[in-house]
């Protein structure tokens, strides 16, 4: 099933079958033969997220030790695969400025054909030491911990409590508006000292909280499709700005700490200069475009945007509800009777009706 709550199901069910089909589709990834690939591995990075993700949204309904142990295995999955994936992350952060000296029309000058000859010296050194995968121990290790995983899913919401009317706020709301509130309040910190000044940890976890929220607001599309895909696609937008941004920090890094024998010249010191001036502007633009558009998503109290959502989901269900009581095809799946049960107590009611 998609990544979203249906209509037809108690968050109580809906919240350990999510997780289910996410830890399969994580297993899925890793077991590809004749080693996962790197589109595989980050397909699994990503399930892994949306599994955190769904742990926060769903924290009032998960004791703290059941929460707190189930996110420290997904979070140190994602870290396993990191060598992987990381590097592949460096190499397409350099192919930007490689298309852009390939784009122009006229003959480079001599500082960009240096420049260009730079980008791809540090292409090959990162492919020299991309790692192939895990090892086979270790891939085996991270499978029956994410089997393990699998099975105490069942158990995540064992020792709820719901009181009537309560379900919206103990399954959604309270993780909801501490993922809201926590990226608002970067927002705000960036709003405060200028997001020019922001450093790369602050960015960097605006990015990770903007993440959740996008898989968070994933699961409740349903509620009003039109409106939250456009949401969370301007997400998807700002954790992609973030995250080539710090895809370019981390290159930075990279670049500034290994030795390079072809600074030995002065005229190789400069080409090292003038590319991290251009990776630097880069930078400060992804950054800039990311706060206009954090300012947009985050413009709520963290409050009113939950009761908005909590608004939607209300009507959402109570449409849906009509729609199922008034279908007896549907009786099934809203109570667990069959249909021939409800044709049957239909025609008795018609028997025994005095007209």
């Amino acid at each position: 099933m998609a990544f979203r709550f249906d209509t037809q199901e108690s968050f109580l069910k809906a919240i350990p079958r999510i997780a289910r089909e996410r830890i399969d589709r994580v297993i899925e990834s890793l077991r590809e033969k004749p080693r996962p690939s790197a589109e595989a591995i980050h397909d699994a990075r990503k399930n892994l997220k949306s599994l955190r993700a769904l742990l926060r949204l769903a924290r009032g309904s998960i004791n703290d030790q059941t929460r707190l142990r189930e996110n420290i295995l997904f979070r140190n999955a994602g870290r396993s695969l990191s060598a992987i994936r990381d590097p592949q992350a460096l190499l397409e952060a350099l192919e930007y400025f490689s298309n852009r000296h390939n784009s122009n029309s006229g003959p480079l000058t001599p500082k960009q054909e240096l420049s260009l000859a730079f980008v791809q010296k540090t292409r090959r050194e990162i492919e020299r030491n991309l790692v192939d995968g895990l090892s086979p121990g270790d891939l085996r290790k991270l499978l029956r911990e994410l089997r393990d995983a699998r099975r105490r899913t069942a158990q995540w919401c064992a020792d709820v409590l719901i009181q009537q009317g309560d379900e919206w706020e103990v399954f959604i709301g309270n993780g909801l508006r501490r993922t809201y509130r926590k990226a608002k309040n970067l927002v705000w910190q960036f709003e405060v000292i200028g997001h020019g000044t922001a450093d790369d940890k602050a960015c960097h976890e605006l990015r990770k909280c903007a993440k959740a929220l996008g898989y968070q607001l994933r699961l409740l599309k349903s509620i009003w499709p039109g409106m939250m895909n456009a949401l969370v696609d301007e997400i998807d937008q700002l954790t992609d700005r973030l995250g080539d941004a710090n895809d370019l920090s981390i290159l930075r890094g990279k670049i500034m700490n290994e030795p390079y024998r072809s600074l030995e010249t002065q005229e190789s010191e400069e080409t090292r200069r003038f590319f991290l001036q251009a990776l630097d502007r880069r930078k400060q633009y992804l950054h800039s475009e990311s706060f206009n558009l954090a300012r947009l998503i985050y413009v709520e109290k963290p409050r009113q945007f939950e009761r908005r959502l909590a608004g939607y989901c209300q009507i959402w269900r109570s449409q849906n509800q009509v729609k199922i009581m008034s279908n007896p095809g549907n009786i099934d799946a809203q109570s667990g009777r069959h249909r021939r049960a409800w044709q049957r107590t239909k025609q008795e009611a018609l028997a025994s009706s005095p007209l």
